[in-house]
Formats: structure tokens, sequence, C-alpha cells
């Protein structure tokens, strides 16, 4: 319970409403992003840890262009804010978050589970809050908050 404690908080912090924002919310909802993120995060732990049935593709999930916040990450995110270093903390921190994902994938495909295991409980892990702490100082530095 925790955890959906945390997740409504952060979420929280992405409704502040500001009329300067507004071609941003209609490009990318960051609320939604955080959600996606956490949805494919569980999605490949569950991989991970045999509770799935998918068979996913470790070039697809090695890309980062490929989900809601990666379309935008390489669309209107990066028109819009490519002399922003808090956006390139986000590109960065994304595309590792996909290349660690994919990494995961193939050990579980080389019935190599401890290697992905021991993956997923330490660079994952950590990478995947590093996107959410950067969506959520871009959302700051969007809205003037920062």
């Amino acid at each position: 319970m925790s955890i959906l404690r945390g997740l409504s908080g952060i979420l929280g912090t992405f409704l502040i409403p500001d009329p300067d924002r507004e071609p941003v919310i209609e490009e990318i909802n960051f609320a939604d992003a955080v959600t996606a993120h956490h949805h494919w995060k569980t999605r490949v732990q569950d991989y991970v840890e045999g509770r799935s049935q998918e068979e996913p593709d470790p070039d697809i999930v090695s890309r980062d262009d490929q989900c809601l916040l990666g379309k935008w990450i390489h669309g209107p995110g990066l028109e819009r804010y490519h002399q922003e270093p808090k956006f390139y903390q986000l590109r960065t921190a994304h595309a590792q978050f996909h290349f660690i994902a994919g990494k995961m994938v193939r050990h579980v495909q080389a019935n190599e589970r401890a290697q992905a295991q021991a993956l997923l409980e330490n660079e994952y892990k950590h990478i995947s809050h590093s996107v959410v702490q950067a969506l959520t100082e871009l959302n700051a530095h969007i809205s003037g908050s920062s």
C-alpha cells in the first residue's frame, strides 16, 4: 500500500494547472507517463521473475523510442526542450532504463535468471527511480517551481 501512496504523491506533483504548460499537456501527460513507466517496469519484473507468459523481443524492449514517454522524448520533447539540462537527464535515464530492461530479457532468454535478477534488484531499480525523478524535476522546471 505504501507504493500506491508514494505513486499517488508523485502523480500529484504533475497536476498543477498552468496556462503556460498547455502545449506540453497536449503533447504528453506527465502523470500518465509515470503510470505507464511503472506498468512497464512491472511487466519486465514479472517476466524476469517468471510470472509472465510474454515472450518479449529484447531488441524492441531495448529501444527507448517505442513507449509513450520515448515517443515524446524523441519527438515534441526534443524539439521543445533540446537546450534544457533537465530534459537530457530524463532522456539519458530513460534510454538507460530500456537498455537494462533489454539486457535482463536477454539474460532470461539465455536461461541466466540470476544475472537478470541481479540487474533487476540493482541497476534496474535505481534507473527506474531516476526516470521518475527526472520526470518530476522536468515537470517542476516546466511549471516554474524549480
